[in-house]
């Protein structure tokens, strides 16, 4: 699905459902944005659906290869040069760490948190100069031993902003430009779900089959 397709789509739910409903290219732009960043979060894992005893999401990275495919346009690799002290900063659309291996071959390096640094730094049994292992901190990754020189690493970056793009006709009116847009890295199924993400943002509430059911409705007036 094309930013034009999406945008069209949004503009036929708003006039539908809102009175006396319009949605400028500016918000479309933002609601979008907004949604597609509150959907990669989703399937990366919300917190707010843990469960005691078992913190783990309904839906998360790693459940199983649905929600590892829908993430998939945003998932990239990565070479990171690790600094003498074993820092290396984040990519610049970093959000959530994937997998981490050594740079040459793809032995994992594993994560530990900070409350089990003192564990695994004096362990004898798993000495981390032959098993290494790396800590999250606020810029970045902080790794043990601090020798290595660098890592590879698979991560989910923030989705890249959408951009619908126009010029203006003779009356002012915004015209769809596609060299000037920015399209979406998503597959249509995910596409549905962000726009009814992004119409709620806009004031728009409903259900998924609804939306699916007004892009069949443009596609048939469209012949």
């Amino acid at each position: 699905m094309t930013v034009n397709e999406a945008y069209e789509l949004m503009l036929y739910a708003t006039a539908k459902n809102k009175q006396n409903g319009y949605l400028s290219p500016n918000d479309f732009d933002t609601s979008f944005n907004i949604a597609q960043k509150s959907y990669a979060s989703y399937l990366l894992g919300s917190f707010n659906t843990y469960m005691q005893g078992r913190p783990i999401a309904r839906v998360e990275l790693g459940n199983n290869q649905n929600v590892r495919q829908r993430l998939s346009p945003i998932i990239y690799g990565y070479n990171l040069n690790v600094d003498s002290s074993g820092y290396s900063p984040y990519p610049g659309d970093f959000l959530n760490v994937d997998a981490v291996w050594s740079y040459y071959g793809y032995n994992r390096i594993r994560y530990v948190q900070q409350d089990s640094l003192w564990s695994y730094y004096n362990s004898v049994i798993d000495p981390y100069q032959t098993n290494p292992f790396y800590l999250v901190e606020d810029t970045g990754f902080r790794f043990f031993p601090d020798s290595i020189s660098a890592a590879k690493l698979s991560y989910v970056r923030n989705p890249p902003n959408v951009v619908w793009g126009y010029t203006e006709d003779s009356n002012g009116r915004p015209v769809y430009s596609e060299v000037r847009s920015t399209q979406p890295v998503w597959d249509d199924a995910s596409m549905f779900e962000i726009i009814v993400r992004a119409l709620a943002i806009v004031g728009v509430n409903l259900q998924l089959n609804v939306v699916i059911g007004y892009s069949q409705q443009i596609k048939t007036q469209g012949q």
